[in-house]
């Protein structure tokens, strides 16, 4: 099982899946940390308009899961972390 920080830009439509990575509802905080370490600025993004997100997903299977990420139209950035 792989874990992955991913974080994006529009809240309200934040996916339950990706690919097929679930997200994690426990796990915000941890991929907030991620995402500003890689240097994505949640105050900017708000004040431009955004409502920038980061969340947790995990997946069974990589195959093709970073494709996926890349794909996903509010998806701005991910990392794997375990």
């Amino acid at each position: 099982m792989s874990t992955w920080h991913v974080w994006g830009d529009y809240m309200h439509t934040l996916p339950l899946e990706i690919g097929k990575a679930k997200r994690e509802d426990c796990e915000e905080r941890a991929a907030r940390k991620t995402a500003e370490a890689s240097g994505f600025d949640f105050d900017k993004r708000t004040r431009n308009g955004f409502e920038p997100w980061a969340a947790t997903f995990v997946s069974e299977n990589d195959d093709g899961q970073e494709f996926q990420f890349a794909a996903y139209p509010i998806v701005r950035g991910w990392q794997r972390v375990g």
